[in-house]
């Protein structure tokens, strides 16, 4: 699984400049073979001064031979629920580039154009990138400012 998501994203300068924070979940679909896989970081973020607890998603690979079959959304959809159910998230956050939106939109995920700051080595950054939120309820979450606590995922 970790080959197939450096395969897929070490390409971007982006990626390759920024360390990330270990994920504390990994999901997969398709048993021993998986056809799609993510990580998952908890943590608790500040969202315009507030504590706010987030599932954070990296990663969603579908392996090249079985891609246009719906297997991520499959995986999204199977586990999406259980971030808020039983982690107790209060929203799912998600960094990412241009062409993606479009996937994640139809998964009920909402673009932010908040600020988005990360904690590096070099000390704190700024996310040049997107940000996209995921409510329980659907609905667009506003935001002004997130600070990630942390490294992003």
């Amino acid at each position: 699984m970790e080959s197939a998501a450096r395969a897929e994203f070490e390409q971007f300068a982006i990626v390759r400049e920024t360390e990330w924070a270990s994920p504390d979940w990994s999901f997969s679909l398709g048993g021993q073979e998986p056809v799609a896989f993510y990580h998952l970081v908890e943590r608790t973020v500040r969202i315009d001064g507030e504590d706010v607890r987030v599932a954070g998603i990296n990663n969603l690979v579908t392996l090249p031979a079985q891609r246009g079959r719906g297997a991520a959304s499959e995986l999204l959809r199977r586990t999406q629920p259980g971030w808020f159910e039983s982690l107790g998230a209060q929203l799912g956050l998600l960094l990412c580039a241009d062409a993606l939106i479009p996937f994640y939109r139809k998964m009920g995920w909402h673009q932010t154009h908040a600020k988005v700051t990360f904690g590096q080595a070099r000390g704190t950054c700024t996310w040049a990138a997107n940000c996209l939120l995921l409510t329980p309820s659907g609905r667009p979450e506003s935001a002004r400012e997130i600070d990630l606590c942390g490294r992003p995922w």
